[in-house]
Protein backbone atom coordinates (compact mmCIF):
# COMPACT_ATOMS: atom_id res chain seq x y z
CA UNK A 1 0.00 0.00 0.00
CA UNK A 2 1.60 3.08 -1.16
CA UNK A 3 0.55 6.08 1.05
CA UNK A 4 0.78 9.66 -0.01
CA UNK A 5 1.47 12.94 2.53
CA UNK A 6 0.70 15.92 0.97
CA UNK A 7 -0.94 19.54 1.82
CA UNK A 8 -4.76 19.61 1.43
CA UNK A 9 -6.60 20.91 -1.35
CA UNK A 10 -9.57 22.37 -1.62
CA UNK A 11 -11.44 19.62 -3.20
CA UNK A 12 -10.25 17.15 -0.53
CA UNK A 13 -12.94 18.95 2.25
CA UNK A 14 -15.68 16.05 1.58
CA UNK A 15 -13.17 13.57 2.27
CA UNK A 16 -11.94 15.72 5.64
CA UNK A 17 -14.94 16.44 7.13
CA UNK A 18 -15.94 12.69 6.76
CA UNK A 19 -12.70 11.79 8.67
CA UNK A 20 -13.28 14.86 11.35
CA UNK A 21 -16.72 13.60 11.40
CA UNK A 22 -15.76 10.06 12.12
CA UNK A 23 -13.19 11.01 14.68
CA UNK A 24 -14.35 13.87 16.48
CA UNK A 25 -17.88 14.52 15.41
CA UNK A 26 -17.01 17.80 13.69
CA UNK A 27 -16.89 20.03 10.49
CA UNK A 28 -14.86 22.42 9.00
CA UNK A 29 -15.04 24.98 5.99
CA UNK A 30 -11.95 25.66 4.26
CA UNK A 31 -9.96 28.55 5.06
CA UNK A 32 -6.19 29.72 4.84
CA UNK A 33 -3.72 31.32 6.48
CA UNK A 34 -0.02 31.57 6.08
CA UNK A 35 0.48 29.94 9.93
CA UNK A 36 -2.01 26.73 8.98
CA UNK A 37 -1.35 23.61 7.02
CA UNK A 38 -3.59 20.66 6.59
CA UNK A 39 -1.90 17.74 5.74
CA UNK A 40 -3.56 14.59 4.23
CA UNK A 41 -2.84 11.04 3.70
CA UNK A 42 -4.07 9.66 0.49
CA UNK A 43 -3.99 6.10 -0.51
CA UNK A 44 -5.53 5.42 -3.95
CA UNK A 45 -6.62 8.77 -4.78
CA UNK A 46 -8.75 8.23 -1.66
CA UNK A 47 -7.90 10.59 1.53
CA UNK A 48 -7.59 8.08 4.57
CA UNK A 49 -5.44 10.43 7.28
CA UNK A 50 -5.26 14.33 8.26
CA UNK A 51 -4.05 16.26 10.90
CA UNK A 52 -3.82 20.22 11.63
CA UNK A 53 -0.44 21.81 11.96
CA UNK A 54 -0.51 25.39 12.93
CA UNK A 55 2.63 27.45 13.59
CA UNK A 56 2.56 29.85 16.57
CA UNK A 57 4.59 32.74 17.45
CA UNK A 58 6.17 32.35 21.13
CA UNK A 59 6.76 36.08 21.79
CA UNK A 60 8.71 35.99 24.93
CA UNK A 61 11.39 33.55 22.91
CA UNK A 62 10.57 35.63 19.61
CA UNK A 63 10.20 32.18 18.14
CA UNK A 64 7.86 29.96 16.69
CA UNK A 65 6.66 26.47 17.53
CA UNK A 66 4.19 24.07 15.93
CA UNK A 67 0.69 22.60 17.49
CA UNK A 68 -0.68 19.77 16.13
CA UNK A 69 -4.26 18.91 16.43
CA UNK A 70 -7.15 16.66 14.94
CA UNK A 71 -5.19 13.90 13.56
CA UNK A 72 -6.94 11.16 12.74
CA UNK A 73 -7.13 8.18 10.12
CA UNK A 74 -10.31 5.87 8.62
CA UNK A 75 -10.88 3.43 10.65
CA UNK A 76 -9.78 0.60 7.71
CA UNK A 77 -6.81 2.73 7.61
CA UNK A 78 -5.74 2.32 10.89
CA UNK A 79 -1.98 0.88 12.71
CA UNK A 80 -0.78 0.76 8.74
CA UNK A 81 1.71 3.65 8.91
CA UNK A 82 -0.91 6.39 8.08
CA UNK A 83 -0.39 8.32 10.92
CA UNK A 84 3.25 7.98 11.18
CA UNK A 85 4.26 9.22 7.71
CA UNK A 86 2.09 12.26 8.81
CA UNK A 87 3.71 13.27 12.04
CA UNK A 88 6.85 12.55 9.75
CA UNK A 89 6.03 14.81 7.49
CA UNK A 90 5.00 17.35 9.71
CA UNK A 91 8.22 17.03 11.32
CA UNK A 92 10.19 17.68 8.30
CA UNK A 93 7.90 21.06 8.24
CA UNK A 94 8.78 21.89 11.67
CA UNK A 95 12.51 21.77 10.69
CA UNK A 96 12.15 23.55 7.48
CA UNK A 97 9.82 26.58 9.27
CA UNK A 98 13.18 26.42 12.30
CA UNK A 99 10.54 26.21 15.06
CA UNK A 100 11.57 25.20 18.96
CA UNK A 101 8.97 22.14 19.51
CA UNK A 102 6.21 20.29 18.06
CA UNK A 103 2.99 20.25 20.43
CA UNK A 104 -0.24 17.91 20.77
CA UNK A 105 -2.89 17.02 22.70
CA UNK A 106 -4.30 13.41 23.32
CA UNK A 107 -7.26 12.45 25.26
CA UNK A 108 -5.98 10.20 28.57
CA UNK A 109 -8.41 7.31 26.66
CA UNK A 110 -6.50 7.16 23.62
CA UNK A 111 -4.13 4.58 24.69
CA UNK A 112 -3.15 3.30 20.95
CA UNK A 113 -2.69 7.25 20.03
CA UNK A 114 -0.28 7.93 23.21
CA UNK A 115 1.75 4.64 21.94
CA UNK A 116 2.02 6.07 18.44
CA UNK A 117 3.07 9.36 19.63
CA UNK A 118 6.18 7.80 21.71
CA UNK A 119 7.14 5.75 19.09
CA UNK A 120 7.32 9.29 16.66
CA UNK A 121 9.50 11.32 19.45
CA UNK A 122 6.75 12.89 21.44
CA UNK A 123 7.40 12.73 24.97
CA UNK A 124 4.31 13.01 27.76
CA UNK A 125 4.89 15.83 29.79
CA UNK A 126 3.24 15.47 33.31
CA UNK A 127 0.90 18.23 33.42
CA UNK A 128 -2.72 18.85 33.56
CA UNK A 129 -4.55 20.67 30.66
CA UNK A 130 -6.83 23.23 31.68
CA UNK A 131 -9.59 25.46 29.30
CA UNK A 132 -11.91 27.76 30.01
CA UNK A 133 -15.02 28.15 27.10
CA UNK A 134 -15.72 31.24 26.18
CA UNK A 135 -18.61 31.42 24.24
Amino acid sequence: MEIEIREAFDEDLDSINSLLKESFSVTKNNFSSDDIHEIVAVVDSNVVGYLLYTKVFNPIKNRYYGLIDYVCVLSNYRRMGVARKMLEYVTVLAMKDDLMYLQLTCSYFRIAAHHLYEKCGFVKRESDIFRKEII
